[in-house]
């Protein structure tokens, strides 16, 4: 089969019905990157050392590939978990835990399905996310493969006061991505190189946030706050008698919600 980009949207929309991710989220939307990009040599010092290159993921999982593209994707969160969600104030809403917790499972399974479709048509392929290693040796506030930074690459968004990526559908989403060594030509960054092009710094988001981890610029945001505030605020049990269930995490999105760039680009 020729793999063209039409195939490759037609096959992630396809998953997006068969994993059944239709139940959390919104229709995705696609971009593609270059793995030659300097942006990912960037991310080396941005975020980390360990942070990958495509080269350096799709080699653990094959040590002859060359990367040349990431295929990179959103998924909207659903109407009615936004709407929820806009009305609390110190916890995520049912819906919205229910996305983070059993919507990641649809997640995950879109990113596989999408690498082994290409692994099937003869371009070796990953996805780092789902790789044994990318939680080995690291802080967990340090990524070895940030979904939000590989979607800035591919033209996809521009980050918020929260850390949060706003896409053309806005900030409440998850995001999946893949490497391979099919290739095609990238998607144009609308934006630039302008990591903060989309965000009106309006601070809406800043007083949304119950944790209060989040200042009046992006080098402000306190990730270890909001850590601290979800896993102190929803252990175990809390979880259990809160939500029905246990063991996947919630999330919280106050900050997504009820601001300017909830589903749109302001």
């Amino acid at each position: 089969m020729q793999i063209t980009k039409d195939i490759i949207e037609e096959e992630i929309q396809h998953l997006y019905y068969a994993t059944g991710a239709n139940s959390f989220f919104e229709p995705p939307l696609v971009a593609f990157a270059s793995a030659d990009d300097n942006w990912f040599e960037t991310f080396k010092s941005l975020i980390g050392p360990d942070h990958w290159t495509p080269q350096e993921a799709l080699n653990l999982a094959d040590k002859t590939a060359t990367a040349k593209t990431v295929i990179s994707f959103v998924l909207p969160v659903a109407q009615i978990a936004r709407e929820e969600n806009r009305r609390e104030t110190k916890k995520p809403g049912y819906h919205w835990a229910r996305t983070r917790s059993f919507g990641d499972q649809a997640l995950q399974n879109v990113r596989n399905q999408l690498a082994r479709f290409l692994q099937e048509q003869g371009h070796p392929a990953v996805a780092p996310f789902m790789l044994d290693d990318y939680g080995k040796s690291l802080q967990r506030l340090q990524s070895r493969w940030s979904e939000r930074h590989v979607a800035f690459v591919a033209g996809l968004g521009t980050f918020g006061l929260s850390g949060g990526l706003i896409t053309e559908r806005g900030v409440a989403h998850r995001l999946g991505s893949v490497v391979t060594q099919w290739e095609t030509k990238p998607t144009a960054r609308p934006y630039g190189d302008d990591p903060t092009a989309w965000c009106l710094k309006c601070g809406k988001c800043a007083r949304r946030c119950p944790a209060n981890s989040i200042g009046k610029s992006l080098l402000e945001r306190d990730k270890q706050k909001c850590l601290d505030y979800q896993k102190n605020l929803f252990p175990a049990q809390t979880r259990l008698e809160t939500y029905g269930w246990m063991d996947f995490g919630i999330g919280c999105g106050l900050c997504q919600t009820d601001v300017p760039c909830e589903f749109k680009r302001p």
